[in-house]
């Protein structure tokens, strides 16, 4: 038998539609199908389909009534058994895609896969199948609570089928087909800033530059009217670029890449690092993928799991990859990396590719410093995807996660140390994939390219030390945790930790491996539909600066010495000072320290400096906030010539190569827990 739902609900049999009996019947239907597989009690079925005022013994038999013609017209079909009862309620169970809503939901992931790999036309034709299946509204004539969640969630899909629909013809150079379909989209769900910016395109590649400024035109007045607010930034990119006539948004540009390896370009970082970056794609968001300890931007094209993982992430956006200083392409280091470094480079990667605002997407080893970013810098990202990831690598008190990475840091440094390039790293990235010899010498391949292996030592003793509990609860933009059940570095409980201590952050956890780009087709459809709808879900308003994550130095009994060239040098910003004290903020902490460290060699032995990182308000260039407190008691604790920390700056500044001597532990603030503090021995001033 074949059930249709898209639309009004049928039932047919051999080519032939069959009799459900009353109008009532087919509602009772509706709602098993809304709950296929599973079962549904009786209270439920009568609360939402009869009316409140009628008698619950009548209610009862209507429903056994109704249940009776449901199983008569199954008998004659030949399916006795599909309807099953038990104690707990009624239950259909249908066979794999006997339902036109599973069918149009595997042919939308089947368009989704073929547009991620490249072939747009396939995706067109994937995607017309799948819409060619709707009829009418879904569950058309049924009114239910649990049906009409069923039929919201249908055709929320339906419209982003349509979406990407738009965005495969526009890659295949059928726009001149869309634009009168995207007009009247456009109508139909004007808040739809996805639909808008393909009609624009199709316009502009139309010849129509005109229409298309006007489409941006009725959007900016629609939105104001509606919710006072102005379209997103990828929106406003799109509306500049069409306004200079920018030749990337040619299809056939577009298409003459397609399928190719994205071309490796270089920016040099402050310190003259040069880093390597890729970009792939030209949506309307950005997407910055920060990667994990290996890395190498040209080898992941090689591989055609790891190349269809990113090409189906640019789909969703314009893809910004970049190796990491010490891997891939990029120049290595005289030493490791901090994570203030690191930042820089990420900064100095999204100038090059002229990207203000960006999704970043923290993987592995990579999610610490997109933590600490997105914390710092919030007005440069629009949210947060952490995949594979953890706050912190080992255990420590308060933090059960990690008590097997103990394990996995001496596993590691011993491959690094005498088995390194022989892919033995599989046993502990992708288990799953440890028994096959050509995959294992894939992995050694990739070993050797990627990193060093005494960079790849420095890289796991940096990582050892990081922790970045305390930034979690200063991340205030839309943030994504994606776990692996079986991940062997970053079990479960690391995920479960980090989406329960950032402000309103979505959690998905499913089946697989430590490395998101290996997975089942099922297991990739489910991860990039959770991505899909956590990135449409996500905030497109950009954030104030009012709140940020910030380094504080309080440098008192200074001996009337003049502070703000040092705090300039620094990349820091006075706040207060006068003869004897200065207040000043930086974007991280080594920065502080460095600045600190000046000020103490010129002021004397007599200076007591303070320096602690946390959460901050800031307006009309007054800072304000607990962290302000704390570095003011912190400095009263301060003995003379002495920098004292808090935990956090010490946590932050893994792999500087900086002392420190523990000085106890202290109430700093209204909470009972106490904080450590610690002086700095060794400062690069």
């Amino acid at each position: 038998m074949e059930f249709s739902v898209l639309g009004p609900v049928e039932v047919s049999a051999d080519g032939r539609s069959l009799r459900l009996g009353s109008a009532r019947a087919r509602a009772v239907l509706a709602m098993l199908l809304a709950h296929a597989g599973q079962v549904v009690s009786s209270d439920r079925l009568i609360d939402e389909l009869w009316p409140t005022g009628q008698q619950p013994g009548t209610a009862a038999d209507s429903l056994q009534v109704r249940l009776s013609e449901l199983r008569r017209a199954f008998r004659s079909a030949g399916e006795p058994d599909l309807l099953a009862s038990d104690p707990a309620g009624y239950s259909l169970t249908l066979r794999p895609k006997s339902c036109d809503a599973a069918r149009f939901e595997a042919f939308a992931a089947d368009g989704r896969a073929a547009m991620a790999a490249g072939d747009a036309e396939a995706a067109a034709a994937w995607l017309d199948t799948a819409l060619a299946l709707w009829r009418g509204p879904a569950f058309a004539g049924v009114d239910a609570p649990s049906v009409r969640a069923e039929a919201w969630r249908l055709e929320e899909i339906r419209l982003s089928v349509l979406e990407s629909r738009a965005d495969a013809m526009l890659a295949c150079g059928r726009h001149a087909e869309l634009t009168g379909d995207l007009e009247a989209l456009t109508a139909a769900h004007p808040l739809r800033e996805r639909l808008w910016s393909a009609r624009m395109l199709a316009l502009y590649r139309a010849g129509r530059q005109a229409d298309a400024l006007r489409a941006y035109a009725d959007l900016r007045a629609v939105l104001a009217d509606e919710m006072a607010i102005e379209p997103g930034p990828d929106l406003r990119e799109l509306h500049m670029r069409i306004l200079r006539q920018d030749l990337s948004l040619d299809h056939r540009v577009i298409r003459a890449s397609a399928g190719a390896a994205p071309q490796t370009r270089y920016v040099q970082a402050a310190d003259g690092i040069h880093i390597a970056y890729q970009i792939l794609g030209s949506g309307q968001r950005d997407i910055v993928f920060v990667p994990g300890l290996m890395s190498h931007l040209e080898l992941l094209w090689e591989d055609p799991e790891t190349a269809g993982f990113f090409r189906r992430l640019a789909t969703l956006g314009r893809l910004i990859l970049f190796d990491k200083r010490d891997t891939g392409l990029s120049d290595r280091a005289a030493a490791g990396s901090t994570l203030e470094e690191r930042m820089d480079d990420v900064r100095a990667v999204m100038r090059a590719a002229g990207s203000a605002r960006a999704v970043l997407f923290g993987y592995s080893e990579g999610a610490p410093m997109s933590i600490l970013f997105a914390a710092t810098y919030p007005e440069q990202v629009s949210s947060l995807i952490l995949g594979s990831a953890a706050a912190r690598w080992f255990a420590a008190p308060g933090y059960p996660c990690g008590e097997g990475s103990y394990e996995t840091y001496r596993a590691m440094r011993e491959i690094a140390t005498h088995r390194w390039g022989q892919g033995d790293t599989i046993d502990w990235y992708l288990p799953s994939r440890a028994g096959s010899p050509h995959v294992r010498e894939l992995v050694g391949r990739f070993e050797r390219l990627a990193v060093s292996p005494s960079a790849f030592l420095r890289m796991l003793d940096v990582i050892r030390d990081i922790d970045v509990r305390a930034v979690l609860p200063a991340i205030h933009v839309p943030t994504l945790v994606v776990q692996r059940r079986g991940d062997r570095i970053n079990p479960p409980c690391q995920g479960r930790y980090l989406a329960s201590h950032i402000t309103d952050a979505r959690y998905f956890e499913q089946p697989g491996d430590h490395s998101l780009r290996f997975a089942s087709s099922g297991e990739s459809d489910a991860l990039f539909s959770e991505i899909t709808a956590f990135l449409a879900s996500a905030e497109a308003t950009e954030p104030g600066r009012d709140r940020m994550l910030a380094t504080l130095m309080l440098a008192r009994e200074l001996a009337s010495m003049t502070a703000r060239p040092m705090v300039s040098a620094h990349k820091g910003r006075m706040i207060m000072g006068d003869a004897d004290a200065i207040l000043a903020i930086f974007d991280a902490p080594g920065q502080a320290i460095r600045c600190a460290a000046a000020i103490r060699a010129a002021a004397g032995t007599g200076a007591r400096i303070a320096v602690h990182t946390g959460e901050v308000d800031i307006a009309d260039s007054r800072v304000s906030g607990t962290s302000v407190d704390i570095a003011y008691r912190i400095a009263a604790l301060a003995r003379p010539a002495e920098i004292l920390v808090s935990r956090t700056v010490k946590d932050l500044l893994a792999g500087a190569g900086i002392g420190f001597a523990a000085r106890g532990s202290h109430r700093l603030d209204e909470a009972e827990d106490a904080w450590q503090l610690f002086a700095v021995l060794q400062p690069d001033s």
